[in-house]
């Protein structure tokens, strides 16, 4: 692994799936060798950015909430994996044994609402902190939300008319710039850290806004069911730009976790394996609402542009999959697919270095060129692995994440 990462200052794992134990497993132990052998001093996972204050939080130990009611904060339902709260866990006692130089923060790089009803939540975590930086402050500009925040959400967004759209948009806009304004006296009232994180929490709602606008009109988000197909082509063209919003906001909310870090910072970055990997999303003929995510623009194409090689991407691919609940259908590994490849050497489990292959012949020539790689249970992409990747973690069986 050290030599793998070398000097990055970021290192990406993916997994293939969400909530499967393995993966999870093996990022939790990853983390651990980061922190204690390689100096790693934060971890940016794919969860909101704008709830996940109260995970930094627990982990520094600024909070007596317990281990559960910290995990609460996770989106997604990742509050369930048992995974989670020990990552939560091993943090803050890490931390608790250690000084305050070597500590390790733990932030969510991800969109508050995107496609879920919950954006309004970061103009939430905003103005309860101008109630506590400024009272008089804090009342006018939650008085002045208090008729947008409703309406700041996916399935109520999506369906107003371009001009109430536009007065949101400037609101929030607004936002942003009032606290860099206040920046003196709304730091000086708290602390640095509380203010850098409303300002990013401002951010975050300006990002969600961003992705909003582009939404299609009357897309309802993820809810009741998922996907909803837009259903044209130059619906499904937009659709796509909205959701490349998404991962241009986790590139960013990533780069702003590397400067919290510091000039020698270097952060963990976890989230699935679409988001982390290097190259646009193909999407193979045939698949189910294909067209929708086609040519997608992965946060891993954002944060490289930005960070060259100081960003090492390890991609997961795996074998078969047991046990997972409601899972009709897991398809097994195609013998021609890079999943099929991988699963033909034997190993249960093992790390590959791919800047190790030769340069020429067939090993470059088939990593060079796209395969399929399973995404889902049940759904796949093309991978051209030696532009997704730097390294590629296989493992032959996945199970559950473990639940309470």
């Amino acid at each position: 692994v050290a030599k793998i990462i070398g000097h990055a200052r970021v290192v990406a794992l993916g997994e293939p799936i969400h909530g499967a134990h393995e993966p999870l497993a093996a990022r939790n132990r990853l983390i651990r060798y980061l922190v204690t052998q390689q100096g790693f001093t934060a971890v940016a996972l794919e969860t909101a950015l704008s709830t996940s204050k109260r995970l930094y939080d627990y982990v520094l130990g600024n909070t007596t909430e317990s281990d559960s009611a910290a995990a609460t904060a996770f989106s997604y339902g990742f509050d369930a994996y048992e995974e989670n709260r020990e990552l939560l866990r091993w943090l803050r006692s890490y931390n608790a044994a250690h000084p305050m130089s070597q500590r390790v923060a733990l932030y969510g790089i991800d969109l508050t609402g995107q496609g879920f009803p919950t954006a309004y939540r970061s103009l939430e975590a905003v103005l309860a902190f101008l109630d506590r930086a400024d009272a008089q402050l804090g009342s006018a500009t939650r008085a002045d939300f208090a008729e947008l925040l409703p309406k700041f959400r996916v399935d109520r967004y999506t369906v107003l008319p371009q001009a109430e759209k536009d007065r949101i948009s400037i609101k929030v806009h607004d936002l942003v710039a009032l606290l860099a304004r206040q920046r003196p006296q709304l730091t000086a009232a708290t602390s640095l850290n509380d203010y850098e994180w409303a300002l990013r929490q401002a951010v975050n709602a300006e990002q969600d806004d961003a992705y909003l606008r582009l939404a299609p009109r009357g897309w309802p988000g993820w809810a009741p069911e998922l996907p909803q197909k837009p259903g044209s082509e130059a619906l499904d063209s937009q659709f796509r730009e909205t959701q490349m919003m998404r991962e241009v906001a986790m590139a960013d909310n990533l780069r702003w976790v590397l400067e919290r870090a510091g000039g020698r910072g270097r952060v963990m970055f976890f989230a699935h394996d679409n988001h982390v990997k290097t190259h646009e999303l193909r999407v193979p003929l045939g698949e189910p609402d294909g067209s929708l995510w086609d040519g997608l623009q992965q946060a891993g194409v954002f944060a490289r542009l930005a960070l060259g090689q100081d960003l090492v991407v390890i991609g997961t691919c795996y074998g078969t999959a047991e046990g997972f609940p409601g899972a009709n259908h897991v398809r097994p590994p195609n013998a021609s697919a890079m999943d099929g490849l991988l699963a033909s050497w034997g190993s249960p489990a093992y790390l590959i270095d791919l800047r190790e292959l030769p340069k020429a012949g067939p090993l470059a020539d088939w990593f060079g060129h796209p395969h399929e790689v399973r995404d889902s249970l049940d759904g796949t992409n093309l991978v051209r692995p030696l532009q997704a990747y730097d390294a590629i973690l296989y493992i032959r069986q996945l199970t559950p994440s473990r639940r309470r």
